[in-house]
């Protein structure tokens, strides 16, 4: 937690494929955002298209929604912050790497490995969630993170996989997720002024 405090500022650019049978959708959203202590506050969409069309309003708020206010037991919650580690076990899976997992049955958590560097800085973690989105049977997600700032942690690329069904085709989604332009704010209302 301490590596997460403060306000602090970034940009994402994410592409989403998701192929099933003879459908396809591509997204392509770029938005700026702010962290209040590690968690997503507010968010500005600068682009965001599915199937190389701009996306409407109401898909715009939609995604606006979705970061700023997740539904309960989606947004991850990660295994090495103090504010979640009773809902994970834990063991040993080699140098500087740890095993988890939960039996709580939703998207915020899941079972899989992280790995640490000589400061016991979180540099990446890999896990199958425990709940999967709809039509999906199995799903893989990998998260890396630096120091983006002095003493700040963050993610800085995720990528998710995904495989299932629509009916009667076999599905694959991924989704690549690239965080950049992290800044500092002495405060919230400085930083919500700068999106």
């Amino acid at each position: 937690m301490e590596t997460t405090g403060g306000i602090v500022g970034f940009r994402l650019h994410r592409v989403l494929d998701v192929h099933a049978g003879f459908s396809h959708r591509h997204e392509d959203l770029v938005m700026t955002g702010i962290y209040q202590d590690g968690t997503t506050v507010k968010v500005r969409i600068v682009s965001y298209t599915i199937n190389g069309k701009p996306a409407s309003a109401s898909a715009d708020a939609a995604m606006t929604k979705a970061f700023e206010h997740p539904k309960p037991g989606t947004a991850f919650q990660p295994p090495f912050d103090p504010r979640y580690t009773g809902g994970y076990s834990y063991r040993t899976a080699g140098p500087s790497t740890i095993a988890f997992a939960s039996g709580v049955r939703d998207e915020a958590h899941g079972s899989g490995t992280f790995a640490y560097d000589a400061s016991h800085d979180v540099v990446w973690y890999a896990y199958q969630p425990n709940a999967l989105p709809p039509h999906a049977t199995f799903g893989t997600i990998l998260d890396q993170r630096s120091e983006v700032l002095p003493n700040y942690w963050a993610v800085t690329h995720e990528t998710q996989q995904y495989k299932g069904h629509y009916g009667p085709f076999a599905g694959a989604g991924l989704q690549e997720a690239d965080y950049s332009g992290f800044s500092r704010f002495p405060n919230l209302e400085s930083a919500l002024r700068s999106l």
